[in-house]
């Protein structure tokens, strides 16, 4: 009986280091598998970072930003009109176009694209060539900023706090008692009737005054001024002036009052 114990141990022995040497091959065969793997997978993602570097490189190495001023933005389907034509025909993107808070009052269209495949020049020249749907055409603007005619001796009257409305003028009382609403009608009527004239922040620098022989007033001008100025402010919109065009014919006397009510609310953006 005890021989035939001692022989099953070096079986059992057997058995057991045999197992551990399947289990030892199986773990070095995942881990050197798993190594393999990782390696493959490390190379695979050094590589395709080095090749978007390369396309993006290659993609953006000649992008730009250019800033131009617009003139010629005359109705609501213009800039849009804008955009469409001049991302079609040159493939540029267009960012932005910022109608309103601009330095110096003119629209400014900010442009992306490949200066190796377009130039400036180029982008300047299809912009003058473009026709919005009323057949209106575009123009980029140059040169210094004009400043605005000054104000004549009638306006700085009208203008005055204290004192009284200039004689020529009739001293109106306006009837409009609920200012705030008043004022949020005069701001539609103002952008869609004034604003290529007078400019969307009252700069003067409206969008077709670069035509006109007098500059269109700055209107924060009459911002917060009293009572004196209304008879002044309803004759100058109801009959017009120079190239301003006589507003009476089209508005209604409540639509005056909106108006000036809204004129002025509006501030002087530099301050």
């Amino acid at each position: 009986m005890g021989g035939v114990q001692k022989n099953k141990i070096p079986q059992i022995d057997f058995a057991i280091n045999y197992r551990l040497d399947q289990q030892c091959a199986t773990n070095s065969f995942f881990e050197i598998s798993t190594r393999v793997f990782m390696k493959k997978v490390s190379s695979f993602i050094i590589l395709s970072f080095f090749l978007f570097y390369a396309v993006s490189n290659a993609v953006f190495a000649g992008t730009v930003e250019e800033e131009f001023k617009i003139e010629g933005l005359i109705s609501p389907a213009s800039p849009k009109a804008l955009k469409s034509a001049l991302e079609k025909e040159l493939g540029v993107k267009v960012i932005d176009l910022n109608l309103k808070s601009t330095k110096t009052g003119w629209p400014v269209l900010r442009v992306q694209f490949d200066s190796e495949a377009v130039s400036k020049e180029k982008i300047e020249k299809v912009i003058g060539e473009i026709e919005d749907p009323a057949g209106h055409k575009y123009k980029v603007h140059h040169g210094p900023l004009l400043a605005n005619a000054p104000i004549l001796g009638e306006e700085k009257e009208a203008i005055a706090i204290l004192g009284d409305t200039a004689e020529v003028f009739p001293n109106m009382k306006n009837p409009i008692t609920d200012k705030a609403a008043s004022a949020s009608r005069g701001e539609k009527l103002f952008v869609n009737n004034c604003a290529k004239c007078h400019g969307l922040s009252g700069n003067g620098y409206g969008t077709v005054a670069h035509g006109f022989t007098t500059w269109p007033r700055q209107l924060w001008a009459w911002n917060n001024t009293g009572p004196e100025t209304d008879g002044y402010l309803f004759w100058i919109i109801t009959n017009g002036r120079s190239d301003m065009p006589p507003w009476g014919l089209i508005l209604s006397e409540n639509n005056c009052w909106d108006l000036i009510n809204y004129i002025k609310t509006i501030k002087n953006p530099g301050e």
